[in-house]
């Protein structure tokens, strides 16, 4: 047999590789790397195949190798970033990638992922930067998308909507995934409720192409990317939205046809599995670690926390002292579905949904027999075939049942075993205001107030001469959301340089401090506070709410009522308005407001009102 030459060998491996066989592929490479160790395509090809096969340990060694022996090569430390990826360590892909970007500044995938990571960490102009970038560099269809999502994420969809529907409409053949993205595009700020009711259109028309094109999906989670959030601030009903955009994704996306588990259950324990991407320091946790804990006292359930793999190890060590076995998944759509699905459940649960798109595909894919949604994020999915929503009559309106695709069990109370925020009512004041100037205090996320309430604002301040308006602004990274919600109160006639304050992230305690020195603390319409509302009542604050229509927007309402305090719930903006002004301008109301909600807010916490009958509901029948 006549002995071929290095390169001969390697192109027959390449040949090999090409036809789809890298069992021969490899070991061709394998003959090539026994003559020319330092043969960098042959280890680079190596490591694409151990990357395949998950044998991520010698795929890092031989695309190192390559990466040593030719630096300059970009798609050499694209792959050492991709494979980085694949084996978690994000910081390191980081610099690979970026590395990438210096050998070859036109190389698209490593702007996308530069630019994707600093959106993932929050960093929402720093992304923007690099998207800019990306596009001038290379201007495919999909940068000007990314481009276009982050702009909306920043508020300026004003540009975000016309380069967005050029990339999906315009030019080239029609993306029904770019026209989704674009669609998806809801303003954080909206400037008024003509542009919410736009911005809803949008997204039901991208819908109705979107069925009509013969849409494909294999990981949504990741090729969508993107979940109609905003639309839960709107103030509207979003049942219909909602269902329309899940039937979608269903249609497009074999992997959520597939029919539910029907293997028998073994003797034993019952297993139930409670997901989230936000199972750290986040209002879902606290919304939800109450019912991890009563389920882990359980002595005939296996309790199971399943966060993602980028989980802290302090939030993973608080999972454990609840009582909960901990098993973080990938972030990434198919292989949490199947390292979910290996678990054996009998229940899985979802703290949340509706906030990021991993969850929802999740939901979509049958990993248990039994699927249960808790309301993290208290709008209805969308999705049909879920077998329960947890709410609480407590928290709904008369009509609720129409509100919610899926069938409802009922919470006798909610939030369950709710730990209090804080030393309590008694730690001192924080405060950097003229103590004779009424602080009005609303310590809701910017995007969950509505244009509606621009009016209240400015009649408010007229009504309390010297009063200030304080706001808590939005993180570093994200600030022309804040500066475009800062324009939208001077357009409403306020007068922001002298009535408005934005307060800077702060720290619990300081936080906390904040709420027990305002005059005032105000809610917001139609997406009410939840644990915002409980730090406030156990700081011994009481709250200026108006009760909304859908759960979300009477959570406070429901809150002030179980502590015997309905005074300060109204039923109309110019009922908000009044109580507003009385309680910065009559110091004794708020002063016995204070005393009777101090005294009230203990029947607030640890409540385990009706927990066993509950868990009987969610694990079902046995």
């Amino acid at each position: 047999m006549t002995v071929l030459h290095t390169t001969g060998l390697f192109r027959t491996g390449l040949d090999a590789h090409r036809r789809g066989d890298p069992a021969t592929a490899a070991k061709l490479y394998a003959e090539v790397l026994a003559r020319d160790p330092d043969h960098a395509p042959a280890h680079f090809l190596v490591a694409m195949i151990e990357r395949s096969a998950r044998r991520l340990d010698s795929a890092l060694a031989h695309i190192r190798a390559a990466v040593r022996i030719a630096p300059q090569t970009a798609s050499y430390r694209q792959g050492l970033a991709e494979i980085l990826l694949a084996d978690g360590q994000i910081e390191e892909a980081d610099g690979a990638f970026r590395a990438a970007a210096l050998c070859d500044p036109a190389l698209d995938a490593a702007w996308a992922w530069l630019a994707g990571r600093r959106e993932q960490l929050g960093d929402l102009v720093g992304a923007e930067c690099l998207a800019r970038r990306r596009r001038a560099l290379s201007d495919p269809r999909s940068a000007a998308t990314a481009h276009a999502e982050i702009m909306a994420r920043l508020g300026d969809v004003e540009t975000a909507w016309p380069l967005g529907d050029r990339a999906a409409r315009t030019d080239g053949p029609y993306d029904p995934i770019a026209d989704l993205k674009a669609g998806l595009m809801l303003p954080p700020i909206p400037v008024d409720r003509d542009q919410i009711l736009e911005a809803r259109q949008r997204l039901s028309d991208a819908l109705d192409r979107a069925a009509d094109s013969g849409l494909r999906l294999e990981d949504p989670a990741s090729q969508v990317g993107r979940v109609p959030f905003y639309l839960a601030f709107h103030g509207l009903d979003d049942r219909t939205l909602a269902e329309r955009f899940n039937d979608v994704l269903r249609a497009a996306t074999p992997a959520f046809q597939a029919p539910r588990p029907d293997t028998p259950r073994p003797p034993g324990r019952m297993r139930v599995g409670v997901f989230s991407t936000f199972l750290n320091n986040h209002t879902v946790l606290r919304y939800t670690e109450g019912l991890i804990r009563a389920m882990a006292a359980r002595p005939d359930l296996e309790t199971v926390a399943i966060p993602t793999t980028a989980i802290p190890t302090a939030a993973r060590r608080h999972l454990e002292h609840l009582g909960a076995a901990v098993a973080p998944v990938s972030r990434h759509y198919p292989q949490a579905a199947a390292e979910i699905r290996g678990m054996h459940l009998d229940v899985l649960v979802f703290a949340d949904m509706g906030m990021e798109p991993l969850s929802l595909a999740l939901a979509h894919s049958h990993l248990a027999p039994r699927r249960i949604v808790l309301s993290g994020h208290p709008v209805t999915t969308g999705i049909r075939g879920l077998d329960g929503y947890v709410t609480s009559a407590m928290l709904e309106p008369a009509d609720y049942a129409a509100h919610y695709t899926e069938p409802l069990i009922d919470a006798p109370f909610w939030p369950l075993d709710y730990s209090r925020t804080g030393p309590g009512p008694h730690f001192l004041p924080v405060s950097d205001s003229d103590p004779s100037a009424p602080v009005l205090l609303c310590v809701q996320s910017l995007f969950k107030i509505h244009p509606d309430m621009d009016g209240a604002f400015r009649e408010i301040l007229a009504r309390v001469p010297g009063a200030e308006l304080h706001f808590v602004g939005m993180r570093a990274g994200m600030e022309p959301v804040t500066e475009r919600f800062r324009t939208r109160l001077s357009a409403a006639g306020i007068d922001v340089d002298d009535r408005v304050r934005f307060l800077p992230r702060m720290s619990l305690l300081e936080y906390l401090g904040r709420l027990r020195s305002a005059d005032v603390v105000l809610d917001s319409w139609f997406f009410s506070g939840g644990d915002s509302s409980l730090s406030a009542l156990a700081a011994g604050v009481p709250i200026v709410t108006r009760e909304g229509a859908f759960y979300r927007g009477r959570q406070t309402a429901a809150l002030m009522r179980e502590i015997g305090i309905p005074d300060t719930i109204a039923g109309t903006g110019e009922a908000y308005i009044d109580l507003a002004v009385s309680l910065a301008t009559d110091r004794a109301l708020t002063a016995d407001l204070r005393r009777r909600v101090e005294s009230g807010a203990g029947r607030l916490f640890g409540r385990l009102d009706g927990a066993d009958e509950l868990i009987d509901r969610i694990v079902g029948p046995t």
